[in-house]
C-alpha cells in the first residue's frame, strides 16, 4: 500500500520549527478501500472514526486521515513526490514546491491565512526566484483573479526574510539541496 503525506503534516515536515500540524494527511497512490488501510493502522493502535477517512488513537490528540485521491494541487495532478528516509522508513511526500503550491490552495480556495503562514515558513527555506515563478505561473493558470492573492504571499515572504535577515540570523531548517523544490 503506497501513500503521499501532503496537507500541514508536509509543510510541517519542511518547515517544523515553523508550522505544527495536529494530523497526517495521506493521499492514497491506488485508493485503496479504507479496510485495508485499517488492517495496517489497527495493530499500533489507530481506529477508524466510524465511517469517516480519519482513523484516531486512544492517547493521542494527532489523527491520520485519508482524503479522497487523486493526488492533485488545485487542478492539476501530481506527478512526482520526494521520498524522506529516516531510521530505515521511507516516507513519500509531496515536493517542496507543490507543498507550497497545496497551502497555497487552501488560502486561495478557503482563505486559510494559516495554510498562508505555512507557505511562507516552506518557501522561506530555500527556495529560489525560479521556484517563485513557477508558483505565480501554476497561481495564474489556476485563475488570474488569484494573483492578488499571489502578491501576499511574495509579501508576507518578502517580510519573513528581512526579519530573518535583521535577526542576523541564517532561516532555520535544513541544509540547502537536501530536500527538493
Amino acid at each position: 500500500m503506497s501513500a503521499v503525506l501532503t496537507g500541514g503534516s508536509a509543510a510541517a515536515l519542511y518547515a517544523p520549527q515553523a508550522y505544527m500540524s495536529h494530523d497526517a494527511d495521506f493521499i492514497l497512490v491506488a485508493d485503496n478501500p479504507l479496510h485495508k488501510v485499517a488492517i495496517v493502522l489497527e495493530p499500533i493502535g489507530f481506529l477508524r472514526d466510524g465511517k469517516s477517512r480519519i482513523f484516531v488513537h486512544p492517547t493521542s490528540a494527532f489523527t491520520v486521515d485519508f482524503p479522497k485521491g487523486p493526488l492533485a494541487v488545485g487542478g492539476e495532478y501530481v506527478h512526482e513526490t520526494h521520498e524522506v528516509e529516516r531510521r530505515g522508513v521511507r516516507l513519500r511526500v509531496l515536493t517542496r514546491t507543490d507543498c507550497i503550491r497545496d497551502r497555497l490552495a487552501h488560502f486561495y480556495f478557503w482563505s486559510d491565512y494559516t495554510a498562508l503562514n505555512a507557505a511562507v515558513a516552506v518557501a522561506a527555506h530555500n527556495i529560489h526566484k525560479a521556484d517563485i515563478d513557477v508558483l505565480r505561473a501554476w497561481t495564474e493558470r489556476e485563475s488570474p483573479a488569484l494573483l492578488e492573492k499571489f502578491d501576499e504571499f511574495e509579501r508576507r515572504l518578502r517580510i519573513f526574510r528581512e526579519r530573518a535577515r535583521r535577526k542576523k540570523v541564517s532561516l532555520p531548517g535544513r541544509s540547502p539541496g537536501s530536500l527538493p523544490r
